[in-house]
């Protein structure tokens, strides 16, 4: 099935719900094939309920603005005209460690906005420019990698034992999972964050778009 950008997104926001796209998260996850059977919905609900404890705190301290809690946290925030990719993904904004840092590249997010006001999708996405929304994903990482909040890290799963001896490792995709919950509770968003996603993709690869729903659609409430 394919159709203009509106049709899409009146399908992708009803079964768009945070649990499903938490579940298309983690089946990428490069360690998926380790988790144990039916852990699953043990890793989401962790990954949701760091996000959850990180927002808890960071709200009452800093508020819901991120550019203020950006700046209360001393992350300088830069704005570029890059369209860089990461493979075949665009990248909307990036954290970086090593010093702390926060870019959004302008151009994704323009474009995204500019899909949103000229398809009429702004009430419907409760959203009109989406600029705070990866900013405040990109604060989670910050707190999560200056270990401000308790993170993912903590949920491991088993990758080798041989006798006495065990080898264990995170599931990367827990971060991202908390860093939307974290987004969501921040400011308030009527839908989750991995909505926005099916705009660029929809401009970009229409039928892959309408593909994703498909799969979203599959997964069980």
């Amino acid at each position: 099935m394919e159709g203009p950008l509106p049709a899409l997104m009146a399908e992708v926001v009803p079964v768009g719900t945070e649990r499903r796209f938490a579940h298309l998260m983690l089946r990428d996850d490069p360690f998926f094939g380790r988790l144990p059977p039916r852990a699953e919905e043990e890793a989401i609900d962790f990954a949701l309920a760091a996000g959850q404890t990180a927002a808890d705190r960071v709200v009452p301290q800093y508020g819901c603005a991120p550019e203020a809690i950006a700046a209360s946290l001393r992350v300088p925030v830069t704005h570029s005209d890059q369209v860089p990719q990461a493979g075949k993904t665009i990248l909307f904004s990036e954290y970086s460690d090593r010093p702390p840092s926060i870019t959004i590249y302008t151009r994704s997010v323009n474009e995204a906005n500019r899909l949103i006001r000229d398809n009429g999708l702004s009430e419907s996405l409760g959203i009109a420019d989406l600029t705070p929304m990866h900013l405040a994903h990109e604060l989670y990482h910050h707190l999560e990698a200056r270990k401000l909040t308790g993170g993912t890290a903590g949920f491991r799963i088993q990758t080798f034992g041989l006798g006495p001896l065990r080898l264990s490792t995170g599931l990367p995709s827990l971060c991202e999972i908390a860093a939307d919950r974290f987004a969501l509770v921040v400011l308030g968003l009527k839908v989750p964050p991995k909505v926005m996603q099916f705009i660029t993709i929809h401009r970009h690869n229409s039928e892959y778009a309408w593909h994703l729903l498909e799969e979203l659609q599959r997964i069980p409430i």
